[in-house]
């Protein structure tokens, strides 16, 4: 259980360093954090001792990956490990290691997908992103990605609070 604070302290640290989650309520980093520890689906990088990089997933079902694109802060416990639709839920790098980091999440996880929701410092709204592990093939993982997509589509096109548009 130490251990578990030391990691939450550290992580702490990270968010209250990085420009975009240090604005962030405690309450969405004990939503985003606490469940990521407690499921050992985070990875802290550190250098010289010091935490530099932080990175926690999930591992959702179709229904809650739903539930998280419609509402980030929705994900409970059990959410966490519900299915096998990969999800980066933080990214956070506030000295300048994203790319130490990319690299290790792509060997830790080489031959698996991984979508994310990437917000922009200064914005409400977010992107999903993806990422591949390095064994995987560009081209199947592009079309891994559209199989995805399409099912997510599907699934969103049920829901009566979102409308789906198609850019002309």
């Amino acid at each position: 259980m130490n251990d578990n604070f030391t990691e939450l302290g550290a992580i702490t640290w990270l968010w209250a360093n990085s420009n975009l989650h240090k604005n962030w309520t405690l309450s969405l980093l004990t939503t985003n954090v606490i469940p990521a520890i407690q499921t050992k689906q985070y990875v802290l990088l550190r250098r010289d001792n010091m935490p530099v990089a932080y990175c926690s997933w999930a591992k959702l079902s179709l229904e809650n990956e739903v539930k998280y694109i419609n509402d980030v802060t929705s994900l409970k416990l059990e959410d966490w490990q519900s299915g096998n639709r990969n999800w980066f839920i933080d990214w956070i790098t506030p000295f300048g290691d994203s790319l130490r980091l990319t690299k290790h999440m792509r060997e830790l996880f080489a031959d698996e997908l991984f979508r994310a929701i990437r917000v922009e410092e200064n914005s409400s709204h977010g992107k999903i992103t993806e990422f591949h592990g390095k064994s995987v093939d560009p081209k199947l993982a592009s079309k891994m990605f559209a199989q995805y997509h399409e099912d997510l589509m599907s699934k969103l096109s049920t829901q009566n609070n979102f409308i789906i548009s198609k850019d002309n």
